[in-house]
């Protein structure tokens, strides 16, 4: 057996990526399909039921899936105490949805809104039964069954189901059976596929509080982390209403694509295994420092191409009935690096459990999302709010950067250089977009045709770009592929991280 066959995590990146990818591609698809069959008003409408479920769907769970992921040591009845307490808890989310449907319909002066809610209670009750399975998925590292349930459910919940009922004239309802569906899917799956552990098993009440002081901690977090992601469609759907809230949500969607995918190769792979070294400082400070490089690598150059080319991706994506969401998109693509990297931040704080310190860093952050938000609309409506959430995200993007560089202390120097690359490769992108751009919308008529030979040009100038840097040797990452074509192949050892968790595994 090859060395890549013997490691699950560089498995589980490979994996992972190709999942996300796939996903990506899927979801991108889909959207570009119920945006021509589905109105804004009917996003926006989703949106704030969304609003209502998210911060019940959060609380109900508990942090139970993070705790069991972090615990170092895992008992069969710890995770028969952890499939009773999540049951209980998806009940009862499911319920105070369904009886504060009426409230929040009235909040939002949207009368449909109680009956989607109403149906909408039964996906908290869904998601609630899926977090043991995809815990102790991740626990064994076996993201091929992650991806295979998350892509699979995807597909025929948004891809294939969606888009018929779509063109059915259901609307909204079209957006919230295909979710239901694909949630009881993913559950299915997951199920199907994680381990028997705890099935059947004895109750214990000192398990559950174990348990609890834990995950209150990650719940804590989540809870104000939901705060944070939709208190800007809040204050848009209250103020602006749902057509308003719709064009936002799409725009929002749109510019969070590449930080929601990376986010996930990030923490759905890195976080189980840094949560087996939490311990492994030295190594987790090296992982820290080489995956921002990496993701700054990705990230600033996509914040670039997305705010010049907003007009040209939203035409591709969307239609050109979307384009008056073309400013929210370009002001939020500011906002592509920090929502993408401080994912790395993020799980060295809660692989190391300070889940009390996060939580209240998460609490920050709802709070300047909302200040910024309520800020922006007053001064410039929608797009004031964009900004508001985009200076939000940087300042989280510093105040968990701080917090995991205390944690495992790792030097103001070296993080300052681990961005450097990606500045880099961002000043590239911005001149070569400088150029090109005003030739492409000056010489191509047709706007369709023109956001394709926009985004493949920048795919080549971003591909040059990287290709400089890595003939410059300029990073960790560079050095660390030129060692690799020199050699031949990938060598694990060179990499910290494999290399201290095979060790730990073997002995």
């Amino acid at each position: 057996m090859s060395k890549v066959g013997q490691n699950p995590i560089l498995l589980g990146i490979a994996w992972t990526y190709f999942g996300v990818i796939l996903q990506g591609i899927l979801k991108l698809f889909s959207l570009g399909i119920l945006a021509r069959l589905i109105n804004p008003d009917q996003f926006g409408l989703l949106s704030c039921a969304l609003i209502c479920t998210g911060l019940v769907e959060r609380l109900g769970q508990l942090g139970i899936g993070p705790t069991l992921v972090q615990r170092r040591i895992l008992t069969h009845q710890s995770v028969y105490v952890a499939r009773r307490l999540t049951l209980v808890l998806g009940i009862v989310a499911g319920s105070v949805v369904f009886f504060t449907s009426d409230a929040c319909a009235r909040f939002f002066n949207q009368p449909e809104l109680r009956d989607v809610l109403r149906v909408l209670s039964l996906g908290c009750l869904l998601e609630a039964c899926a977090v043991v399975p995809d815990a102790l998925l991740q626990r064994r590292l076996a993201f091929k069954q992650i991806v295979a349930a998350d892509n699979r459910s995807y597909v025929v919940g948004m891809v294939l189901v969606c888009p018929l009922l779509a063109w059915q004239g259901l609307g909204v309802w079209a957006l919230v059976y295909s979710m239901i569906l694909m949630k009881a899917i993913r559950w299915i799956l997951l199920a199907m596929t994680a381990p028997r552990r705890g099935i059947v098993g004895r109750w214990s009440f000192s398990k559950a509080r174990e348990i609890l002081d834990v995950g209150l901690g990650f719940s804590l977090a989540r809870i104000l982390n939901c705060v944070s992601l939709q208190g800007d469609n809040f204050v848009v759907g209250k103020m602006f209403g749902v057509d308003v809230l719709g064009l936002y949500t799409r725009g929002y969607q749109l510019m969070t694509l590449p930080a929601i995918f990376l986010g996930q190769i990030y923490e759905r792979v890195m976080f189980p295994a840094m949560a087996k070294l939490q311990l492994e400082e030295s190594t987790l400070n090296q992982q820290f420092l080489l995956s921002i490089e990496v993701m700054t690598l990705i990230a600033l150059p996509a914040s670039v191409v997305t705010s010049l080319c907003a007009e040209e991706i939203v035409s591709v994506v969307f239609g050109e009935r979307w384009l008056g969401v073309v400013p929210i998109v370009s002001v939020l693509s500011y906002g592509v690096f920090f929502r993408t990297t401080y994912k790395c931040s993020d799980t060295v704080v809660r692989a190391k459990g300070a889940v009390y310190v996060y939580a209240l860093r998460q609490g920050l952050y709802g709070v300047f999302v909302l200040g910024g938000a309520l800020i922006g609309a007053s001064i410039s409506g929608s797009v004031g709010v964009a900004w508001g959430v985009v200076v939000a995200v940087a300042l989280n993007y510093i105040s968990l950067t701080l917090l995991a560089k205390q944690l495992i202390d790792t030097s103001l120097i070296d993080l300052i250089r681990a961005h450097v690359p990606g500045f880099a490769l961002f000043l590239w992108c911005w001149m070569g977009l400088a150029v090109y751009l005003p030739l492409v919308r000056e010489y191509c008529l047709q706007p369709f045709f023109g956001g394709v030979v926009t985004l493949l040009l920048s795919l080549v100038v971003w591909g040059t770009g990287a290709l400089l840097i890595l003939a410059l040797s300029i990073g960790r990452v560079s050095v660390l592929c030129k060692k690799m074509v020199s050699e031949g192949t990938v060598n694990l050892r060179k990499i910290p991280l494999v290399n201290r968790w095979r060790d730990r595994r073997a002995a």
